[in-house]
């Protein structure tokens, strides 16, 4: 058992002789004791080092998933009701907006929107729980317009069709989106002497929402096309600047010939409406709206001409040809909803995601 020990080296011993033997050497024995501090004091700092930059390392990555985080919750989200070919998405995409729900229950409309836009497409929007639905920022309604359209037999609610805003006002009750966007067509402020317009204006009131709205005309910015659209947009729970001028589109004016749009020498310097049906009525005839004169040869629109004509390039299009006139007739024209996603970054306090 060891009882003395050197002070200076460390080494023990059993006996008191040997020890102070050890003590009297000519020779000092070694300072073990400095060195071995000097050891444990540098093996200290390599673990201090070691830790230190592990810590930083941490920081760095908690930083970028709080960054990421943070990046998330600045992206606007909307859903896309009465999809169709997806107007809305093609326009939103552009501005860093995220659809989280789309829905419609024509199935060449709904492969297309999964084709172009890899989202598959929900069916009828009456089976469709509002609960269920993630929160999201923006409401996108273009909901039938048959109801109150000249084309239709202007019956406004009293047609099934013309139910589907009660439908709408589902989600918005349940849901509470900072802003909702209708879309239907002029002649819906009119019908039922406004009675049919002014109800809808009304429940969105009734929900707290500030109300403007405007008819857009596709001629005036940048499309050559007679195609009019009403636009009802509400606010709620969203800090909106100007809401007076919202609507206050100049900066978008722009207006082109059909000659200069389609690169053909059309007679007519803007194009009828896009329409659903009556195509290859006689040129004369005043239900004609795809025949023209080129060149003094009658010529007629193609499902190019005609997706050109709704401000869609590049898109995937797939069905019969039937099947796409009719999503061309339906759907609205991307201009249109460019436009308001523009202006929704403009004057509110969202942000474009670009």
């Amino acid at each position: 058992m060891v009882k003395y020990s050197c002070e200076r080296c460390g080494k023990g011993f059993t006996q008191k002789s040997h020890y102070d033997s050890h003590n009297r050497r000519k020779t000092p024995c070694a300072n073990n004791a400095d060195k071995i501090k000097e050891l444990v004091d540098k093996a200290v700092e390599k673990k201090l080092t070691e830790f230190n930059k592990n810590l930083i390392i941490e920081n760095e990555d908690i930083n970028v998933n709080t960054e990421a985080v943070e990046q998330q919750s600045k992206v606007v989200k909307y859903i896309d009701l009465f999809c169709g070919m997806g107007s809305f998405h093609y326009s939103f995409e552009k501005l860093g907006f995220k659809c989280v729900m789309a829905s419609d229950i024509y199935t060449p409309a709904k492969e297309n929107y999964k084709k172009n836009y890899n989202i598959d497409v929900l069916d009828d929007i009456c089976d469709i729980e509002p609960s269920s639905i993630e929160p999201y920022d923006i409401l996108c309604a273009g909901f039938p317009c048959q109801p109150f359209s000249q084309a239709g037999h202007h019956k406004g609610f009293k047609d099934d069709r013309g139910t589907m805003f009660s439908q709408v006002m589902r989600f918005v009750k349940t849901n509470v989106p900072k802003i909702i966007i209708l879309e239907n067509v002029q002649a819906l402020l009119n019908h039922d002497n406004g009675k049919s317009f002014t109800k809808i204006k009304t429940d969105l009131e009734n929900e707290g929402y500030n109300i403007v709205y405007k008819v857009l005309k596709c001629s005036d910015y940048g499309i050559p096309q007679m195609r009019k659209r009403l636009f009802i947009v509400g606010f709620k729970n969203i800090q909106v600047t100007s809401l007076e001028n919202f609507f206050d589109l100049n900066e978008y004016y722009k207006t082109i010939t059909l000659s200069q749009y389609l690169g053909k020498n059309f007679k007519k310097d803007i194009a009828y409406t896009l329409r659903c049906g009556g195509k290859h009525s006689p040129i004369d005839d005043r239900h004609n709206w795809d025949g023209y004169w080129v060149d003094d040869k009658e010529y007629r629109l193609t499902i190019d001409d005609g997706l050109k004509l709704q401000g869609f390039n590049n898109y995937n299009f797939i069905g019969s040809t039937n099947e796409k006139w009719k999503m061309l007739g339906n759907t609205i024209p991307t201009i249109f909803t460019e436009i308001i996603g523009k202006q929704i970054i403009k004057h509110t306090s969202f942000e474009s995601n670009m």
